[in-house]
């Protein structure tokens, strides 16, 4: 997995997430999450284009931020994800708490 983040706005974060999310690298996935709220980041948008698949442990870590980023009236936005990701966030409830996008211009409308 592979990660690349960059500031696409004044105030909002584009994660670029490649390849696969899974118990192994959820950590980094986890750290550089909160690496970007320890920092003050309160919108953040998650390019998952390039990502084929996300585990338990991934879920949870953009779960985790998303509690913590609405806290402070931020939010995460997620766009690209597959048609087998997409159902999987839909299934445990995530497109209930998360704007999800088919794309990057989708996700950043309205801000």
């Amino acid at each position: 997995m592979k990660i690349s983040t960059s500031l696409v706005e004044t105030d909002v974060v584009l994660a670029e997430i490649e390849g696969e999310v899974d118990a192994h690298t959820a950590s980094m996935l986890d750290k550089t999450l909160k690496d970007l709220l320890a920092q003050g980041h309160s919108r953040l948008v998650l390019d998952t284009s390039q990502m084929h698949y996300i585990s338990s442990a991934g879920l949870r870590a953009i779960m985790f931020a998303q509690r913590e980023v609405s806290q402070h009236g931020g939010e995460i936005r997620v766009c690209g994800l597959n048609a087998q990701v997409r159902r999987l966030f839909e299934m445990i409830g995530l497109d209930e708490c998360l704007h999800l996008s088919g794309s990057l211009q989708e996700a950043m409308a309205g801000w």
